[in-house]
């Protein structure tokens, strides 16, 4: 596969459902708050659905994110993961090695094997 399709499959699998689920919570939420409860604090109502769906999202992320690694860096070779590996830092798929927001990363055993045979 080439370092394109990779990232593209990265995007759609890790980023597409977050960006829906967060927006999504938030006209949701936006609605009820105008129609059902009928309340005058509209905004603050939004505003805390939308962080703790981030929060949610984040989880997911973290989960999402191995399983795209897991996948995108058992197809190349080590010269070809240095490249997507870039790539997917420069367009903030993955956060560079280091980065505090890596410890947020959920490996399972299986991942974890996975990983070291490629």
């Amino acid at each position: 596969m080439n370092l394109t399709k990779l990232i593209s499959r990265g995007l759609i699998t890790v980023y597409a459902p977050l960006v829906t689920f967060v927006l999504f919570c938030g006209f949701i939420t936006n609605w009820y708050a105008e129609n059902v409860l009928i309340s005058e604090k509209v905004d603050f109502i939004v505003m805390i659905s939308v962080i703790i769906a981030i929060c949610i999202g984040w989880v997911w992320w973290s989960y999402k994110i191995v399983k795209w690694k897991c996948f995108a860096f058992s197809k190349l070779s080590v010269e070809e993961s240095y490249k997507l590996y870039s790539k997917a830092i420069g367009i903030g798929l993955i956060w560079p090695a280091g980065s505090v927001f890596n410890k947020t990363e959920i490996w399972t055993k299986q991942d974890e094997r996975n990983w070291k045979k490629n």
